[in-house]
Formats: C-alpha cells, structure tokens, sequence
C-alpha cells in the first residue's frame, strides 16, 4: 500500500515557485525598475511572475490530486495464506514472500510472481496505459500493485510492497522536485559555456 503523502500548505507552495533562479531574477528587475520610477516594465513584470507562480503551483496541485488517486487505487485489505490457512489481511500488512490469493474483482496489492493460474485475465491500464487486459500464466508473469483481476484466479507470491512496487515507483517519480532550470550561457545562447584559456 503507497503510503499517505502529508498535505504542502498553499504558502510553502508559493514560496518554492518564488526560490527558482529565474524567478529571483525577475524580482530583482521589478524592484529595479521600480525604483527607477518606470512603473509600466515593473507591472508587466510582476504579471509574469505571479502567472508563472499560479501556473507552478496549479501543476504541483494538480500532481498530488494524481497521487491521492493513484494512492486510492490500491487495495483496502488482500487475502493471503499464512501457516497453511488463508488470511484476510490489510493490504498494508502484506510482506514480501506472502502467498497471495488472487481472484476476479481483486486490486493487486502488490508485486507478485505468479505461481499457480487459472484463466488469470489482469487489466494494467492504471500502471501502464495497455487498454486491453493481459493473460497470467503460471511462473513466467508478474502481476503489478493496483491492477485489477478481470477473470480468473491465482495465487502469487509477494515481490515488492508500497514504494518499492512498480506503482509506489510511479507514485515516487510524481512527487520527485525538479531541479531549478539552469540559465543558459551566454543568454539567449545554446547553453555551451566558452572555453578556458
């Protein structure tokens, strides 16, 4: 199960939009401008960072919105047999090398290897896009957290859980900070610097 990302507040949001390098350059020609009394170039210059800064913090917005839904995708609670008996469990307490018992309906809660298949028919397209849903065969598939068994039964054995699943690595990779764009050298250039001598 993809563990639960805390809530950003909508200042601290704000506040890495205005830490970007451009950003802060854009604010020094403001204050510039401004205290040269050229009250037009300040004001077109404000708009462009206060358009910048909502657009950055709509993106970021709308990135946890994904996550929260990628986070609801996974399954409440997974069936798996412990000391010989089936166990129904919540999906946050499955372990590698658990023994899942898969059926028609079922999340995946989890990577899994598959070891016993009878008509296992997966849909992925939440992890991988593929809108047509794909047969499991004993021994030679895996089956991904957050997919769906659309027919069949299985049972698998546990691979990989929470972030370390191929949809806790999805997750991951949404919530990564980019690193703040570089200015080119020289400006407007292509970005090669000049030889030393």
């Amino acid at each position: 199960m993809l563990p639960a990302a805390r809530p950003v507040p909508l200042w601290r949001r704000v506040l890495d939009q205005l830490r970007d390098l451009l950003v802060l350059v854009l604010l020094a020609a403001a204050a510039l401008t401004t205290a040269t009394g050229d009250w037009t170039d300040s004001a077109v210059i404000i708009l462009v960072i206060i358009v910048n800064t909502t657009a950055g913090v709509i993106q970021e917005v709308k990135a946890d919105h994904a996550i929260s839904a990628l986070t609801q995708l996974t399954a409440p609670d997974a069936r798996v047999i412990r000391d010989g008996a089936q166990q129904q469990i919540p999906a946050a307490d499955v372990a590698v090398g658990d023994l899942l018992v898969l059926a028609e309906g079922d999340i995946v809660p989890a990577d899994a290897q598959v070891t016993e298949a009878a008509a296992l028919l997966v849909d992925e397209s939440t992890l991988t896009g593929e809108s047509v849903p794909v047969d499991k065969a004993a021994g030679a598939d895996l089956v991904s957290s957050g997919t769906v068994v659309v027919r069949g039964r299985g049972q698998a054995v546990v691979t990989a859980t929470g972030t370390a699943s191929a949809m806790g690595q999805v997750a991951a990779l949404m919530t990564a900070r980019s690193s703040l764009t570089p200015l080119p050298w020289p400006p407007g250039g292509c970005g090669r610097r000049p030889a030393r001598r």
